[in-house]
């Protein structure tokens, strides 16, 4: 390197994406598709991104999560408006009433491409916690053909994510974690959105749903799991619950992470072990577990 030369610190997509929750899929597309980040390139073509990359990721996500639709971002960026103070349309409505008119036209084959464009370009604590949870609310009500609706959309849904996290797996070398319901709720989607998430920030995650406090000590020991999370939106009896969660608190020694709508109601503080997760929502699941399991960053030199 002459004298002439700079040098700085980059990093892989494996990277930014596990530092923010986005993709590497959904950060190519905000490339691609709306040209919002522009990555640096090693010799072979490899992206690579400078700490500012990381923190233009992270400002999209408030944006997108306060309703700013994605292909708006840029003008923005191009305007240098980026104020909190700014009034905006919630686009998330727009995709609620969107996903309800597909749910009763029961047009599959349009709902199956919808989702496909839809995870491509919005990371999926986005999609869950602002699209999916009112839709199953709306879904819930008692109305003719809603649960027809309802059990096609967790279906449906469900078999894509488990296609894309299929994908995903290989690329998971982190903590090991494991999903589980200690007692049954209505709908099992959204923890398969956490599992999908999970395995996109490159956790290795398994989905076992369902199971008593015993079968989870098992878990544990065979699958060599670093942390346990709890994900209840509902469930059949609190007491119950409250009760397996104190039995599995007593049985393991790696830490419990409990979260959903549930975790707002039990009485119940978190200790070095059990972190209740008072905010509803997968978004701060993930900000958790990434608490409780930091990463050191893989950086690499890059001549400016």
């Amino acid at each position: 390197m002459n004298d002439n030369q700079r040098t700085t610190a980059a990093i892989p997509i494996r990277e930014i994406s596990r530092l923010t929750g986005v993709n590497s899929v959904t950060l190519r597309a905000w490339e691609r598709r709306y040209g919002l980040i522009k990555p640096l390139r090693t010799h072979k073509g490899h992206r690579l991104y400078r700490r500012e990359d990381v923190e233009l990721v992270k400002k999209i996500q408030v944006w997108l999560a306060r309703g700013l639709a994605i292909g708006k971002v840029s003008e923005l960026l191009d305007s240098n408006q980026f104020s909190y103070e700014l009034s905006l349309e919630n686009i998330w409505h727009s995709y609620l009433v969107e996903l309800l008119s597909l749910m009763s036209e029961l047009n599959l084959g349009k709902l199956d491409a919808w989702f496909n464009q839809l995870f491509s370009v919005y990371p999926t604590d986005l999609i869950a916690d602002q699209l999916i949870i009112p839709a199953l609310d709306s879904l819930s009500d008692d109305i003719y053909g809603n649960a027809i609706k309802k059990s096609i959309l967790t279906n449906r849904l469900s078999e894509y994510l488990m296609m894309l996290t299929q994908h995903q797996r290989q690329q998971s070398k982190r903590n090991r974690v494991a999903i589980v319901q200690l007692t049954a709720e209505n709908n099992s989607l959204l923890n398969v959105l956490l599992h999908y998430g999970l395995t996109s920030q490159q956790f290795q995650s398994e989905l076992i749903g369902l199971t008593t406090a015993s079968e989870i000590v098992f878990a544990v020991k065979q699958l060599n799991l670093d942390a346990i999370v709890v994900y209840n939106e509902t469930c059949s009896s609190l007491a119950d619950f409250q009760n397996s969660l104190q039995q599995l608190v007593q049985k393991i020694s790696v830490p419990i992470l409990v979260g959903g709508s549930v975790a707002l109601a039990i009485n119940a503080e978190s200790t070095a072990y059990l972190h209740i997760v008072r905010k509803a929502g997968l978004q701060t699941v993930f900000s958790a577990l990434n608490s409780i399991f930091p990463a050191d960053t893989e950086t690499i030199q890059v001549e400016l």
